[in-house]
């Protein structure tokens, strides 16, 4: 029997919300944004950082922005 038995060595190895066959460029991205959300948390945590519900004043200020338009590329 051959070293290639139909089925593959590496499934289910990627990480959650990776794509498969997803360009380096957004494998990068996706890194950097777990990275991201990571040091968020771990601010979160330890109170250096505070995350907090918008008054009414900010909300009127700030409303929130209509979804973006997603491209179709396939």
């Amino acid at each position: 029997m051959s070293a290639r038995s139909g089925k593959s060595a590496g499934r289910g190895r990627k990480p959650a919300g990776q794509a498969k066959g997803a360009s380096p460029i957004a494998r990068r991205a996706a890194k950097h944004r777990r990275e991201q959300l990571k040091l968020i948390r771990e601010q979160v945590k330890d109170g250096s950082l505070v995350i907090r519900q918008m008054t009414a004043a900010e909300r009127k200020k700030y409303p929130p922005r209509p979804a973006g338009k997603r491209s179709s590329r396939s």
